[in-house]
């Protein structure tokens, strides 16, 4: 493999490491000896080889390529990208054809040589997205505030069975218990005692706006967000803004600090207006199905939309026919004089259960839903 291209594939894993990705040293040989194996001219046998080496699911692969086009392109977060004459690879000449009488073309006394052939690699764009802007991760004491907050949220909204075990009528028998009980009457067992799972857990589906408008609360609602994966294991996440996109394992990944890093990537690009109607309605073409009377359908926006209210709301209407309960979480709630007046919010307003602010996941009484 040419010493350049070899740093530069070193350069990406590094890169990738950056971005919150996990690249192993192992990882790392392996791509080295798929690049040994392949045209290193070919950009996309380049970049299939770092998919197939680096990528464990389609969303991590997703994620890979976006980062291919990001280090092969941007030159700026990158100041010594792999160097290349003339932003191409230079291959070696090309063999002549043999000759019949064994002698090599001339014209008159010179020796005609052929070009070198040349094939772009990639070179340096303007308009080439970035490299992303950071999620500034919170306090421990903040985080800690929110963590306590989304564990009262999951016992109020708890709606699968746990490991612990209650007493009922209609259970299967507690032989333990039953046995206890047997020795009140001389170890007749005059009554069967009987028990169930404790309902204690809980399934969230959460769409977060990331929009330009809430890129002040951005910080705080990822904490959230993150809190939330982290005491439900049956949650998915998505961030919208005009467009949809799931992020669950980018958000689990590797602590709340590096998640937040690599979060702040991702959902960069997905900044500017609102269109919150059309991310339900793409989010129910493509995983309404998930959904299901057990699920808790979170929404986290403060409702300003560039589409049509009625859209949201009709929306919401379908999707709550498929969930157990709709929560919105707006930034606003708590806030002196607030009403649910903005027009998404408003229009929404009959098909929300519960209306919440981050402050009621932050505060240490019990949860204090506005009143709709």
């Amino acid at each position: 493999m040419a010493g350049r291209l070899r740093e530069g594939l070193g350069g990406f894993c590094r890169f990738l490491r950056q971005r919150g990705y996990p690249v192993g040293i192992g990882v790392e040989l392996d791509l080295g000896e798929a690049a040994d194996a392949i045209r290193l001219w070919d950009r996309e046998e380049l970049r299939r080889a770092c998919g197939a080496t680096l990528a464990r699911s389609p969303e991590d692969l997703r994620f890979v390529n976006e980062s291919f086009d990001l280090y092969w392109t941007s030159a700026d977060r990158f100041p010594n990208p792999p160097r290349l004459e003339s932003d191409t690879l230079a291959l070696a000449p090309a063999r002549r054809p043999r000759e019949s009488s064994g002698q090599k073309r001339r014209e008159g006394s010179q020796e005609v040589e052929r070009p070198p052939v040349a094939i772009p690699l990639g070179t340096y764009s303007a308009t080439a997205p970035s490299s992303g802007h950071s999620v500034e991760p919170l306090s421990p004491r903040e985080l800690r505030a929110l963590r306590h907050g989304a564990r009262r949220f999951r016992r109020r909204l708890a709606t699968l069975p746990g490991r612990r075990r209650a007493r009922s009528r209609d259970g299967s028998i507690d032989l333990r218990d039953t046995v206890r009980q047997s020795l009140r009457h001389g170890g007749e067992w005059v009554e069967l005692r009987r028990e169930r799972p404790r309902i204690s857990r809980a399934e969230f589906v959460l769409l977060w706006d990331v929009s330009g408008s809430m890129r002040e609360h951005e910080s705080r609602f990822f904490a959230l967000v993150h809190s939330l994966l982290a005491v439900s294991r049956r949650s998915r996440v998505f961030v919208f803004s005009t467009h949809l996109e799931e992020v669950t394992s980018l958000a689990r990944r590797s602590g709340y600090r590096r998640a937040a890093a690599t979060v702040g990537y991702r959902i960069d690009r997905a900044d500017g207006g609102t269109r919150i109607g059309h991310a339900l309605a793409e989010f129910s073409e493509k995983y309404g199905a998930t959904l299901g009377p057990t699920s808790t359908f979170i929404l986290l926006s403060d409702g300003w939309d560039l589409g049509e209210a009625d859209l949201v709301r009709d929306e919401l209407e379908h999707i709550g026919h498929r969930a157990g309960r709709i929560v919105w979480v707006t930034p606003y709630t708590r806030r002196p004089g607030f009403e649910p007046s903005v027009g998404a919010l408003r229009a929404a307003r009959q098909q929300i259960d519960i209306l919440l602010g981050p402050e009621d996941f932050e505060s240490r009484w019990p949860l204090r839903p506005f009143p709709l």
